[in-house]
């Protein structure tokens, strides 16, 4: 069965059976930041550093998220504009430890090695 992430608008979907995350088309809403953000100074390759970043991480972790939690968040990221690697990532994160602090135990740790 193809799991629900892949019907999204924005995901590309595997080839070969790949267990990394999503394929998501941020250049778009990348070029778009890069319009709008001319006057505050983002620009769209710092967007585009941005989401390479987090994909990174995402690839890193994907493994470790619930499918219920994956599901939704690709919903959510999916939803009223271009998908992101950063937002899902959070998205991802916010699950996983909003779960873990309703159990009583702490959040989980991730290396402070972002620039974001």
């Amino acid at each position: 069965m193809i799991p629900r992430y892949r019907t999204h608008p924005g995901f590309e979907p595997h080839r070969g059976g790949r267990r990394d995350g999503p394929d998501l088309k941020v250049e778009p809403s990348c070029r778009a930041a890069g319009i709008d953000g001319m006057i505050t100074g983002r620009t769209s390759e710092s967007c585009l550093n941005d989401e390479k970043s987090a994909r990174e991480d995402l690839t890193k972790a994907w493994s470790s998220f619930s499918a219920d939690d994956k599901n939704h968040c690709l919903s959510m990221v999916s939803t009223g504009g271009g998908p992101s690697y950063v937002e899902l990532l959070s998205c991802l994160e916010m699950s996983r430890d909003a779960k873990l602090i309703a159990k009583g135990q702490p959040p989980a740790q991730m290396p402070a090695t972002r620039k974001r």
